[in-house]
């Protein structure tokens, strides 16, 4: 008995991606120079934190069936906003408040479209992510201003018992968010949504106001991390949350969440954050080009879907 629950959970993608990940970490700290320095995992810790807050609002978006290609968009956006104000010489509290208004707003629209204009999420957070691209070169010129509050800098760059504010941050959202999936009934209306979305519609769940808090809470936490980015760089610039488009969704599939929705275990998105970074930066040493990089990502992506990604939507 005690066997069979053993490979039952062997056969769990978050629990795989733990394993995958403790096994990678031990390589690396063994056998790659500098990676076993407490310096270097401080580092990849506080990568980890702001990546992972982007990555907690695509998961929200991928157990509901939808996706959100804005992201990236959202990240910039809500570092030139925080950028802006600070240089305006507003308070960094009022710089972090129009910050993320800004990037809900985003999530107020998008989810807007998909739920009155009838737009599957892929196509209009696509046409979000251009139309975020074209409106911060025009009211930036190309140059966004440069600046950043030192309470945003804190926030990434400070430590607290020795490791980077960013981690505590990503931690305490990350239990947030854990417990809204998890233990709220708003988490269950999530899965419900996508695991069937009519059935979920005929048992009474608000399918059009759960949309509405999904898309908000994805913009919401690109925008965070966002404002984390800025304040360990110090300034933004246009391309600044490029990345973290593909990024976020190869953290989620790889983290054991269903792609087409409904299921899959939360938490395991922290071993598909940290792996992803963990990743990147082996290739990185291995003076792998950025093109490489971004190669071996959708080359990965497609490997885990075709591991346990590839089941049947209910209907």
């Amino acid at each position: 008995m005690k066997d069979l629950q053993i490979k039952k959970r062997l056969k769990d993608p978050a629990v795989l991606s733990f394993l995958v990940l403790f096994v990678v970490w031990a390589y690396t700290l063994f056998f790659v120079k500098g990676f076993g320095t407490w310096s270097h995992n401080a580092t990849f810790l506080k990568t980890a934190a702001y990546t992972g807050m982007i990555v907690i609002g695509q998961a929200i978006c991928v157990i509901s069936g939808g996706i959100d290609l804005s992201v990236s968009n959202v990240v910039t956006l809500s570092s030139v906003v925080a950028a802006a104000c600070a240089r305006a010489g507003w308070g960094d509290a009022a710089s972090i408040a129009m910050a993320l208004l800004a990037s809900v707003a985003v999530g107020f629209i998008n989810a807007t479209g998909i739920n009155f204009l009838r737009i599957p999420p892929i196509i209009m957070t696509l046409a979000m992510l251009s139309l975020l691209e074209g409106g911060l070169l025009i009211a930036t010129d190309g140059t966004p201003p440069s600046g950043c509050g030192e309470v945003i800098k804190w926030l990434c760059k400070g430590k607290t018992l020795g490791l980077p504010n960013a981690v505590f941050v990503w931690a305490i959202f990350l239990v947030l968010a854990i417990l809204l999936l998890n233990k709220s009934k708003y988490g269950r209306y999530i899965y419900a949504i996508g695991t069937n979305e009519a059935a979920a519609k005929l048992n009474g769940v608000n399918v059009v106001g759960v949309k509405y808090l999904v898309y908000c809470l994805s913009s919401l936490f690109a925008g965070i991390g966002g404002l984390l980015i800025l304040g360990n760089m110090g300034s933004t610039y246009l391309t600044i949350g490029q990345q973290y488009q593909m990024l976020s969704i190869a953290a989620v599939v790889i983290g054991g969440i269903s792609i087409i929705g409904g299921k899959g275990k939360f938490a395991g998105i922290i071993a598909g954050t940290m792996l992803m970074i963990l990743l990147r930066d082996i290739l990185s040493v291995a003076k792998i080009s950025n093109a490489g990089r971004e190669i071996f990502q959708g080359v990965l992506i497609l490997v885990v879907l075709m591991a346990y990604g590839r089941e049947k939507k209910t209907t």
